[in-house]
């Protein structure tokens, strides 16, 4: 029988014999395979071309329209309200009567001082021809053409304070307020008005802009206004500059014109406003999604031919709701990252995924 020492000796032969084995049938397996092919990685990404067009510089800020034109009625003479003949949203006319006082005490008034002018006057033309006829002396006569010249004003103030019963509109608009009713008791040149009465033909933004914008507004300038009733923009024109600036905000203000013949817009409405400073003609354009922005660094990502992305450097120049200009760069044609640019690097691969 094989020794103990022996049956140890074959079984590390056959150990070593069997992985000889294993491994002889591993290299002749790996001999057969086909080397595998490595997958270049391109980051997908969407594109757009840089385009040549207008771009003009706005400035955008929020203003309240108002009136041109308004007024507050104010009774000018004493006494009771007696008929009003309009109501709030009724036009009128610059004249028109709207209310009346009762007027008794004012006739009565007006007639005595008629009476006391004819009097005098009677008065004046017996003295003159006695005068003429060296009958009184001539400083009775001037003494009577002065009596004569007092009863003249007092009639004429009589005659002014009944007219000033009629309570007439000073501007031609519309009613927007009446505070007053009938048989109310309103005093001469009380502070609470009878009515408040607005002409909305024209109206007016008043807005106030950041001194370093001083250099960039003018009388004429066009700006734009957008409202919550209306679809469309409205037109309005810088009308007024202030020639101070105001210390404590920094701002100035700037009065715009805001035609309204067709009266759809109304005093009062809140307007976002764009005001058209300067336009660019043949302005290389990019989206403004397509701007990577860093430290106030600015670039894009053009792509070329081979599908490959190069971060460019770009001065901006105007913008818009939509676009920047581009002032270096770019030219007009060039195909950009529009949406992935913030996962790529300089001089990566990319594979475009629209149709660019």
């Amino acid at each position: 029988m094989p020794s103990q020492s022996s049956l140890k000796a074959l079984g590390v032969i056959f150990c070593v014999a069997s992985l000889a084995s294993l491994t002889g049938c591993t290299q002749a397996d790996a001999g057969n395979q086909k080397p595998q092919q490595v997958t270049e990685l391109r980051i997908p990404v969407e594109v757009g071309n840089a385009s040549q067009g207008d771009i003009t510089q706005a400035y955008q800020t929020t203003a309240t329209l108002e009136a041109r034109e308004e007024a507050d009625v104010i009774s000018k003479v004493n006494g009771l309200v007696e008929e009003i003949y309009v109501e709030e949203g009724d036009a009128v006319s610059k004249g028109d009567v709207i209310a009346r006082l009762r007027d008794d005490e004012y006739r009565i008034q007006l007639a005595r001082a008629k009476a006391e002018l004819a009097g005098i006057e009677q008065e004046l033309k017996r003295v003159g021809q006695m005068a003429e006829q060296q009958l009184v002396s001539a400083d009775v006569y001037d003494k009577l053409r002065a009596q004569r010249d007092v009863k003249q004003a007092e009639y004429d103030m009589a005659a002014l304070n009944l007219s000033e019963t009629e309570i007439r509109a000073p501007i031609s608009g519309h009613v927007a307020t009446r505070y007053v009713k009938v048989g109310n008791l309103v005093t001469q040149y009380q502070a609470n008005a009878l009515f408040y009465l607005v002409d909305q033909t024209r109206l007016q933004g008043i807005i106030h802009l950041p001194e370093q914008q001083l250099a960039s507004i003018a009388i004429g300038q066009q700006a734009s206004l957008r409202v919550a009733s209306q679809a469309d923009d409205i037109h309005g024109t810088v009308e007024r500059i202030s020639p101070v600036v105001d210390s404590r905000s920094g701002t100035f203000k700037v009065v715009l014109a805001v035609d309204n013949a067709d009266q759809h817009l109304k005093s009062g409405m809140y307007a976002a406003v764009k005001l058209q400073y300067n336009t660019h003609r043949n302005a290389t354009l990019i989206p403004q999604y397509a701007v990577v922005s860093l430290d106030n660094q600015h670039s894009v990502f053009r792509v070329d031919e081979n599908g490959v992305a190069h971060k460019i450097d770009v001065h901006l120049g105007y913008s818009n709701d939509t676009h920047f200009e581009v002032l270096n760069g770019l030219n007009n044609g060039d195909k950009i990252v529009i949406t992935g640019q913030n996962n790529l690097k300089d001089q990566a691969k990319v594979d475009i995924i629209n149709a660019g």
